[in-house]
């Protein structure tokens, strides 16, 4: 058992040597590299659990910056940032498709009043965009459209010029080129594809009139308390001086090529996910956003419905009888906007320069919140670590059960480890 001040100095210690261990400065600014606690009202003995969590993924994945946010029951909450003492719960951070959901939430609270409605067929609005024909607004949000994701062709490119301005359009060009694919290990009608939220973004804003930044800050971020969140423009690639500082390894044919070593990346173009995950926040602001998707605050509580409707995203097997064998509890599902998976319901991203996990429980308000400062380990890494954590709160009973262990995610982080 551990005191606050005794857990920040063996932290700070683990972080100085997992960044001397990587020949990288902890921390950009002068920063002293002791980590800032925003809140603090967790048992000790979890607090320095999620520490070491978070320590052991920084070095599994070249990060040399996180930031955390566990907010639980009875009011157990738990917030800082590691590896800078710049770094805060209130540091900006682009989180990719762990905010991708603001573009579900903004259809719903304008389909609340009819418009449009989520059965409405987008080449209604979007009269001059080939391959859509079918496609409805609610399709975008349950994945059930058939696009293809764009992202496959441009990795290396996102990694290797990370300032390049790209062009809506190229993107939902590029998944629509590729549509549809069937997938023999995929749910018939289920396709997971960031071109969805991007296509969203943009019939949206033709069919209203308005910019994307203003329709996400009057449906969306004004009505959640995300008093910290903006959608930037296209080449708006610069965060503010308490924003961890980007870094990834270089990338060839979408892996990361280690002998090159780690580079810096300050300035990241938002357009490479525009729609699909532009969007600027904070950790407490995300926090913010999934507590008010659930609960009626866009569109109402028709709307509200919707959120927790889930379908399968593996083929479904057919049992001995004939019917539908029995799901695995751990299965991964997808609801409107977002995966669930467990009792949690969220997303995980990759934006170059920084991963993101968001996942909360509706019915405990259980959330975490974790962002990594380096991006080469993808998001399927970042969002293991959270559900390292989320276990490790159940276990401390500020959380619901899990259908995963600690055990379980631990070894998830080993194999999904970069560079070793």
């Amino acid at each position: 058992m551990f005191s606050k001040s005794t857990r920040r100095a063996r932290f700070a210690t683990i972080g100085v040597l997992a960044v001397a261990a990587l020949g990288l400065s902890a921390c950009s600014g002068g920063g002293s590299g002791t980590p800032t606690v925003d809140a603090d009202t967790i048992d000790s003995s979890l607090a320095s659990s999620i520490d070491d969590a978070v320590a052991s993924a920084m070095k599994q994945s070249g990060s040399t910056e996180a930031i955390v946010g566990v907010w639980g029951k009875d009011g157990a909450e738990y917030v800082r940032g590691y590896g800078s003492d710049k770094i805060s719960g209130n540091s900006p951070i682009r989180a990719a498709q762990a905010a991708q959901p603001v573009m579900c939430a903004l259809l719903m609270d304008m389909a609340g009043s009819g418009k449009p409605t989520l059965d409405r067929e987008i080449s209604k609005d979007l009269t001059r965009q080939v391959g859509i024909d079918g496609v409805t607004y609610g399709e975008l949000c349950t994945m059930t459209s058939g696009i293809a994701d764009f992202k496959a062709n441009f990795t290396d490119i996102f990694t290797n010029n990370p300032t390049r301005v790209w062009p809506e359009q190229e993107l939902i060009a590029q998944g629509l080129v590729d549509s549809p694919k069937a997938d023999p290990d995929v749910q018939p009608g289920f396709r997971q594809s960031d071109t969805n939220a991007a296509l969203l973004s943009r019939v949206l804003r033709v069919k209203t009139g308005e910019e994307t930044q203003q329709l996400l800050s009057d449906h969306v971020f004004g009505k959640a308390g995300m008093g910290s969140s903006y959608f930037p423009d296209p080449d708006d690639d610069t965060l503010s001086g308490s924003a961890m500082t980007g870094l990834t390894y270089p990338s060839s044919g979408g892996k990361p090529v280690c002998d090159a070593g780690v580079v810096k990346v300050p300035k990241v173009s938002p357009s490479m996910l525009a729609g699909a995950g532009g969007t600027v926040t904070t950790v407490s602001d995300l926090k913010n956003f999934y507590t008010h998707y659930f609960d009626g605050t866009f569109g109402g509580k028709k709307m509200a419905s919707v959120t927790t409707e889930t379908i399968p995203t593996k083929k479904v097997e057919e049992g001995k009888d004939g019917q539908a064998a029995t799901p695995d509890p751990n299965e991964r599902m997808w609801a409107f906007g977002m995966e669930k998976q467990g009792p949690l319901y969220g997303r995980a991203g990759a934006m170059t320069g920084t991963l993101t996990t968001a996942f909360h429980d509706p019915d405990s308000g259980y959330t975490v919140i974790v962002a990594l400062n380096n991006s080469s380990a993808g998001a399927a890494f970042v969002k293991s670590l959270g559900f390292e954590i989320a276990a490790l709160s159940a276990n401390a009973g500020i959380a619901p059960d899990m259908t995963w262990s600690v055990e379980d995610q631990a070894a998830a982080l080993k194999k999904g480890a970069i560079c070793q």
